[in-house]
């Protein structure tokens, strides 16, 4: 989990960490799960793993010299051959089953472990799911003013 502000770097090592577990074995793009909270940073993280597969597959170091390093130092007995052949085998692979690759946003990933699981949870099949900002609004609202009535104490720290 990293956490940290924005332009802090989390996608450059996120996207790292992605790439070490790619490497790590065939097929590792299919068992590796990097969720994220916004469309933005899902598009963002999925376009600069495939971008620096790509570039490696092509030879193309300088533009990638930051996750190469990285890759060299957690595959110091590869050479830098070695670690363009696997390249071009993994983006090769991502983009032939591109559905499993993984990279999601929370709540969609929320979304496929329910859809997984409707039986079991007792959900029809064909549920829908409504985002009704007005009645959260309204009912976080009657809950905030229910826990003051029951302890208004909690009024004066808020106003403090």
């Amino acid at each position: 989990i990293l956490r940290a502000a924005a332009g802090s770097g989390k996608t450059f090592s996120l996207t790292i960490q992605f790439l070490i577990l790619l490497f790590s074995g065939k097929n590792k793009y299919r068992q590796i799960l990097a969720v994220t909270f916004t469309n933005k940073a899902t598009a963002e993280m999925k376009h600069r793993i495939l971008s620096v597969l790509e570039a490696l597959a092509k030879g193309d170091w300088d533009p990638v010299r930051g996750y190469l390093d990285a890759l060299n130092k957690a595959y110091p007995h590869w050479s830098q051959q070695q670690l363009q052949q696997q390249a071009a085998i993994i983006f090769s692979q991502i983009l032939h089953d591109y559905s499993r690759f993984s990279v999601s946003t929370i709540d969609k990933f929320v979304q496929q472990v329910i859809r997984g699981f409707t039986f079991e949870l007792g959900i029809d099949a064909g549920y829908r799911i409504e985002m009704n900002l007005g009645k959260v609004a309204r009912e976080l609202s009657e809950k905030l003013h229910e826990s003051l009535e029951a302890k208004p104490e909690l009024l004066q720290w808020i106003i403090d």
